[in-house]
């Protein structure tokens, strides 16, 4: 379980135009943190990896500044254990998350018992919502396409939204 302290949890995030990594500061779990009236959160010893051209690419940066509208998915580098109150039993969707800089395909999850006609209000519930077997591409850029298990995608930088 994780604790209501402070700990830094080692992310990636996906802004307009870059892959920033760095650690963020959290009290207990990930998702309060995303979805808090916060405009912004602070990371530590950054780096980025440019999409486009121009873009810096930056290492060995000992803190950073990111508002969270503008920023369109966060990964979680070492995944979190599930909350206390997490439903066992978990129906899965295919989703294809199009955003003007970057798509998504990956799946997302919902207690088995949920009407599917409610699985978009739930997502969007809030500004962060969580996908797994997430796969990145950065739209053109010449970046290869990247997996992580786990992400949280911004509902706001949303252009589309398909489920399967």
């Amino acid at each position: 379980m994780i604790s209501a302290e402070l700990h830094w949890l080692k992310v990636e995030l996906v802004t307009l135009y870059q892959r920033v990594s760095g650690e963020i500061q959290v009290r207990g779990r990930l998702s309060p943190t995303l979805n808090d009236p916060e405009l912004t959160f602070h990371l530590r010893n950054v780096a980025s990896e440019p999409f486009l051209p121009g873009a810096p690419r930056l290492q060995n940066i000992p803190d950073g500044l990111f508002r969270k509208p503008l920023v369109g998915a966060v990964v979680p580098v070492d995944p979190e254990p599930p909350p206390p109150d997490d439903v066992p039993d978990k129906a899965r969707r295919y989703v294809f998350y199009q955003g003007s800089t970057f798509n998504v395909r990956a799946s997302v999850e919902f207690p088995a018992a949920a009407d599917q006609r409610m699985h978009t209000d739930m997502l969007l519930k809030s500004q962060f919502f969580p996908v797994v077997e997430a796969s990145f591409t950065a739209v053109g850029a010449e970046a290869q396409a990247w997996t992580r298990p786990f992400a949280y995608l911004n509902r706001d930088l949303m252009v589309a939204m398909y489920l399967g």
